[in-house]
């Protein structure tokens, strides 16, 4: 951890005093430090964070993947929230330092992070990227505020401001719509991306990944965009759509039961009697006479 060293600073308890303060539980900013073969695992929770890697060779994953991502050099990262990452030392020694902090708008006055939407991947991917001399330096003045416990919380916003500034400035911009794909996938309306993407999802935890959001988290945004469990509405418009296919008569249920993901006929069979309280050939011939009425009035 970083050693506190107060003594070059002049009156000292006007800053600790301060309402803009940052004491142990506020300060943005921590500071790790792993020997070789030691991890640490990193939860973002609420927050949105950058976590920044000095070590000559090291590694990481994030939660409920099998491989990891080996660096060497200096490198950073950043997580939205409820994601968690673990970080590996594989060389001598291995310093990690975390800055949390709210979400973010903009890069800089004319740069909403926003415009990098349509650089930024739509399936769950995170990267990291190697350390500019730039971000170093705001790391480094950063660690400095902190070894005197200088820890203004106006300062520390005015920091967060540096990094995007640079970001912008030093790094390509599909390289920074990468490494904030977690926060853009959020600028993307929630409930176009469920409609876009429902079909493709054999359950609610494979939506909720290809949004790259924790279930739990998933369930709860989704009982709030659409006033029901996302499993129930997920099966609600699956019918629908098998609604127009079982209304023409040249499509076969083969076809039906392939498109849709059904493991059997069988299978195909439970789902229509849940939905509809009828077989699929029940089903089929209802909608068709339904048809037929309906061309017969427009004669």
């Amino acid at each position: 951890m970083i050693t506190n060293n107060r003594k070059d600073i002049v009156d000292i308890d006007r800053h600790l005093n301060c309402h803009h303060y940052g004491c142990a539980l506020r300060c943005p900013l921590r500071s790790y430090h792993l020997k070789k073969g030691e991890e640490l695992t990193i939860d973002s929770e609420k927050h949105f964070m950058f976590v920044f890697v000095e070590a000559r060779s090291s590694s990481y994953s994030y939660r409920d993947e099998t491989e990891r991502h080996a660096c060497r050099g200096d490198f950073f990262l950043f997580l939205g929230t409820q994601r968690t990452v673990t970080i590996y030392g594989e060389g001598k020694d291995t310093t990690v330092h975390t800055f949390f902090f709210s979400k973010p708008t903009q890069l800089c006055d004319n740069y909403a992070i926003s415009q990098l939407k349509d650089k930024a991947p739509t399936s769950h991917v995170f990267i990291s990227l190697p350390t500019h001399e730039s971000i170093k330096m705001v790391l480094d003045s950063m660690l400095y505020m902190h070894n005197h416990q200088l820890n203004c919380i106006n300062i520390y916003e005015s920091k967060l401001k540096e990094l995007f500034f640079y970001l912008g400035a030093f790094y390509e911009r599909e390289q920074v719509a990468w490494l904030l794909a977690p926060l853009l996938r959020q600028e993307i309306d929630f409930k176009e991306f469920v409609v876009q993407n429902f079909l493709r999802a054999k359950t609610v935890q494979d939506l909720a990944d290809q949004r790259g959001m924790p279930v739990r988290v998933f369930k709860k945004k989704f009982q709030e965009s659409f006033n029901m469990p996302p499993y129930t509405w997920m099966l609600q418009e699956k019918a629908k759509y098998i609604d127009l296919q079982l209304a023409d008569a040249a499509v076969p249920f083969s076809e039906i039961i392939k498109e849709f993901g059904f493991s059997s006929p069988s299978h195909f069979t439970v789902f229509c009697r849940r939905q509809y309280d009828m077989t699929p050939t029940q089903r089929r011939h209802k909608l068709l006479r339904e048809k037929a009425r309906a061309e017969m009035k427009e004669k």
